[in-house]
């Protein structure tokens, strides 16, 4: 390879800074820690004073829906109800019907003292009735939320971000990011 196609693969490559995926997280009250398991093995427990930094965000996912070719007009509007989309179907060149359906997922990080990735966890595949115990419901968003107030008051010298900050404080949200790597870059600068 030459220099050339090297510092194309830089230009182009993403970086992204070191990660741990959260699979579950009990509140220990009496010994006043916070224990973690990690998706592929292992766990530790953290104090209060050892949690650097609570970020959040929630993350835009755009999806296109095609439909088959031979929908009618009166179609049209069931075929935009059953993709879900939040836009107007339009027919593409093929004579397909294409819908965009938009989604926002929510992540939250960790920044913990003397560990040197990110640990973060996805809201839909997040196990809220471990962490949350009785108060976990069935809505993502709910059980979300009352742990972004669980993980405030566990770790309150921690630094917040403006989502940790809006939830606890009954604010609106910031606004989604366009993608889980623009989420890690936004949260993890100084870990690249």
């Amino acid at each position: 390879m030459n220099e050339q196609d090297s510092s194309a693969n830089e230009e182009f490559g993403v970086k992204l800074p070191p990660n741990a995926r959260l699979a579950g997280m009990q509140f220990d009250d009496g010994a006043g820690v916070l224990k973690v398991s990690f998706s592929d093995g292992g766990d530790r427990a953290v104090k209060p004073d050892g949690v650097v930094a609570l970020h959040g965000g929630r993350i835009r996912h755009e999806q296109i829906i095609s439909s088959p070719r031979k929908i009618s007009g009166a179609q049209m509007f069931v075929a935009e109800t059953v993709a879900g989309s939040t836009g107007k179907a339009t027919r593409s060149s093929t004579g397909e019907l294409v819908a965009t359906k938009e989604d926002l997922h929510f992540a939250l990080a960790l920044r913990v003292a003397g560990v040197g990735e990110l640990w973060y966890l996805l809201a839909d595949s997040f196990n809220f009735r471990k962490a949350l115990g009785p108060d976990a419901g069935y809505s993502t968003e709910i059980n979300l939320r009352a742990l972004v107030r669980k993980l405030a008051a566990f770790a309150p010298l921690a630094t917040q971000d403006s989502f940790f900050t809006a939830i606890v404080g009954g604010l609106p949200l910031p606004p989604p990011v366009d993608s889980l790597i623009e989420f890690f870059r936004t949260v993890g600068k100084d870990l690249t």
